[in-house]
Formats: C-alpha cells, sequence, structure tokens
C-alpha cells in the first residue's frame, strides 16, 4: 500500500514538471519578437541616421526583401530596394519631373519626410529605352532629388 502511494507520488510529479516544461516552451516560441533598432541606423553610403520611428517604417517596408527586390511597379516607375540601405527608382517614360515628383510623393505617404529621404537614400535612374529617347535631347538628369543637393 505504502509503495503505491509512493509511485502514483512520482507519477504526479513527472506529470506536473511536464506540463510545467510544455507550457513554458510553448509560450516562448509564442511570442513575436520585437522590432530592435540599434543604436547606431546609420546609413553607410550617406552617414546620415534616420530618426528611430523612420527607421521602423523603413524596415516594415523592406524586411520582407532580404537582400533587395521590388518594393512597387507603376506604369511609370519602379522602386527597388538593395541591401543594406539603396533605394533606386526607374523612371519608365520620358517626363522625368513629373515621375520623380510621384515617386517622391510616394516615400511622403508612407511617412518620409524630405529629409529622410535623402537619408534612405533614394536615387532616380533612366530605364534603357527612356534613356535611349532622350540621348541627344540636352535634357540634364539628376540621379538625387533636388532637395538633397
Amino acid at each position: 500500500m505504502r509503495r503505491s502511494r509512493v509511485i502514483i507520488l512520482i507519477v504526479l510529479v513527472i506529470v506536473i514538471i511536464t506540463a510545467a516544461i510544455t507550457f513554458l516552451l510553448s509560450k516562448k516560441g509564442a511570442e513575436e519578437p520585437p522590432i530592435v533598432i540599434p543604436d547606431n541606423t546609420e546609413n553607410p553610403f550617406t552617414g546620415k541616421m534616420l530618426p528611430p520611428d523612420k527607421e521602423i517604417i523603413k524596415r516594415q517596408m523592406v524586411g520582407h526583401l532580404g537582400d533587395g527586390g521590388t518594393i512597387t511597379e507603376t506604369p511609370r516607375f519602379n522602386i527597388y530596394y538593395f541591401a543594406p540601405d539603396v533605394f533606386q527608382v526607374e523612371i519608365k517614360i520620358t517626363n522625368i519631373a513629373d515621375v520623380r515628383d510621384e515617386a517622391i510623393t510616394w516615400f511622403k505617404d508612407k511617412g518620409f519626410s524630405e529629409n529622410d529621404i535623402c537619408k534612405l537614400p533614394v536615387t532616380f535612374y533612366l530605364n534603357p529605352e527612356v534613356a535611349r529617347k532622350l540621348e541627344g535631347s540636352g535634357v540634364s538628369f539628376n540621379t538625387l532629388p533636388d532637395f538633397c543637393r
């Protein structure tokens, strides 16, 4: 009789320990890791730092892309991201000024100021077809937004 009580007690202790371990392990995996922003969020290309709230917006925008990829595609422009911190806008039509303004508005709509856009940095380039159309036309083209000069 005494031996059966000891066995029952041992089994109960093992069940309780197993339940506690299972509970703790299930809680550990269920938590979403917080977004951690390092103290130094300086862009390696511009040497400028985004404010922490803008760094969060940037990471949410490009986090799923890994080393790079297409952020958005429109008939007039595409926006690409390349790690660690390069944003390139491909201009797909010859009306450069309007497209640049549209792309800048796209970034502003995401929550970035002009200063933030310079710090990302955002650069522009002409796709090959547009470059051929404008060749010899005397049109000057700057790869940076006008306010980043």
